[in-house]
């Protein structure tokens, strides 16, 4: 059975059938080729150049000539001194150089010596599409010998490993084979400047990378060091949609003696985060899927700004979210904070989601809510968004409470009928004849 690295190899000999046909060898010498284990490719690691040297041949680079574009290629072969062929279309015409990869029998160069016309550097297979999933193979199944020659090329490149799309993939194996000694040499090179922390956080591939490392930290030195420059830029993180994940993922992953003192700088940044587009998706997510001694503390924290956060765009979400939860206690002190304030409320583009959401709530007083409102119906009633919580206090009102509430309406229906939103009000419920 053909290994994935072997049938990519078969496929790229096909292409290059012109200048190096196939037919001129028997099936068991094309056979031959593949025949070597992975043992065998650990012992001919050494002569895979894995050094940041210059990889030319003949004074220009062999892995930019072979991916230059065809329709540059075929411009500049009218050029004088052009050192490029005119490209017909045909694969004979591309260069080979004498360090082509067909020729070298080495096993290792068999894997990887495909798609550059001389040896590169490590770091670049690891960023190379087909190449990195190789090199991930590698990892996977080599000896200790192999990850340790592998981690000491690619340690001082770990940042830009980190944030490319496919060394990224690279990064994680590594990281499931390293020691702690490894782990610390990353960690120290992830934490040496907080911006660039920041900057591998916010990417989208950077953020996965570290999550990577945040499972690969096992000693209480290493989480702590960790935290504390988490902790640092918590506040920028939580504003990012990707960075903010990283944050989740150390109250779902660590300890609460270990997120103590990101919960802290949570909490005590809390209306800021709530006010925010990313940060306050962080915050339901947070009281959604952490344990109740990590929860509590957000949500009084909440509850203590609960009438500036219902009339921000973003921060009312979060009142409705811990309004969803349905919890005694907590509603209880909602309504205590709420009470009073429900008619300002009203007339608020977002407050007025939130009184909604209060009304419908089986844990509030809806009776308490519409006397409240009854106290300025007059002008609730054709106010562009007061006119919706009226509604709403209809449609959860029963026997002596819509009474009273139609009645109110009847009272000012004249003025209703010439107003848009008084308007829609009587049609919505029906009593425009």
């Amino acid at each position: 059975v053909e290994s994935p690295a072997q049938r990519i190899w078969w496929e790229l000999l096909r292409t290059y059938d012109h200048s190096f046909p196939l037919s001129d060898y028997s099936p068991e010498t094309r056979s031959s080729l593949f025949s070597s284990d992975l043992q065998t490719l650990e012992h001919e690691f050494g002569r895979f150049d894995v050094s940041e040297e210059n990889n030319c041949v003949n004074g220009y680079d062999a892995r930019r000539s072979y991916n230059y574009d065809f329709h540059e290629r075929s411009r500049s072969a009218n050029v004088m001194g052009s050192p490029y062929p005119p490209f017909n279309g045909n694969l004979v015409d591309v260069p080979f150089f004498s360090s082509n990869p067909f020729f070298d029998q080495s096993p290792w160069s068999d894997a990887y010596g495909y798609m550059s016309g001389t040896r590169n550097t490590l770091l670049s297979r690891a960023k190379d599409r087909i190449e990195s999933h190789l090199l991930q193979d590698v990892i996977a199944k080599g000896s200790k010998e192999t990850i340790d020659k592998i981690f000491d090329n690619l340690i001082s490149h770990v940042c830009e490993l980190m944030i490319d799309p496919f060394g990224h993939r690279v990064f994680e194996k590594l990281m499931e084979k390293c020691t702690d000694e490894q782990i610390t040499r990353v960690l120290d090179i992830v934490l040496q400047q907080p911006l660039q922390f920041v900057r591998l956080c916010v990417d989208s591939h950077g953020t996965r990378a570290i999550q990577d490392l945040m499972r690969s930290l096992c000693s209480v030195e290493q989480i702590a060091r960790f935290m504390a420059t988490l902790c640092h830029v918590a506040l920028l993180l939580t504003k990012d949609t990707n960075a903010n994940l990283v944050i989740l993922f150390c109250f779902n992953h660590f300890s609460p003696s270990h997120s103590r003192y990101l919960l802290e700088v949570i909490v005590q940044n809390c209306y800021q985060v709530a006010i925010d587009q990313h940060g306050y998706c962080m915050l339901n997510q947070c009281i959604r899927q952490s344990s109740r001694e990590l929860r509590d503390p957000l949500i009084k924290e909440i509850i203590s700004n609960v009438v500036r956060l219902c009339k921000n765009c973003y921060g009312n979400y979060v009142v409705q979210f811990v309004l969803d939860l349905e919890d005694c206690e907590v509603t209880s002190a909602l309504s205590k904070h709420l009470d009073g304030n429900y008619v300002q409320l009203s007339y608020d583009k977002y407050g007025s989601h939130v009184v909604q959401k209060c009304l419908e709530n089986r844990e509030f007083c809806s009776r308490r809510i519409i006397a409240e409102l009854l106290s300025d119906i007059d002008s609730l009633l054709v106010d562009p968004f007061g006119n919706y919580v009226i509604q709403t206090a209809w449609i959860v009102s029963e026997n002596h409470v819509r009474d009273v509430l139609l009645y109110h309406i009847n009272r000012n229906v004249s003025f209703m009928r010439c107003n848009v939103y008084g308007r829609k009000l009587l049609q919505k419920l029906n009593l425009w004849t």
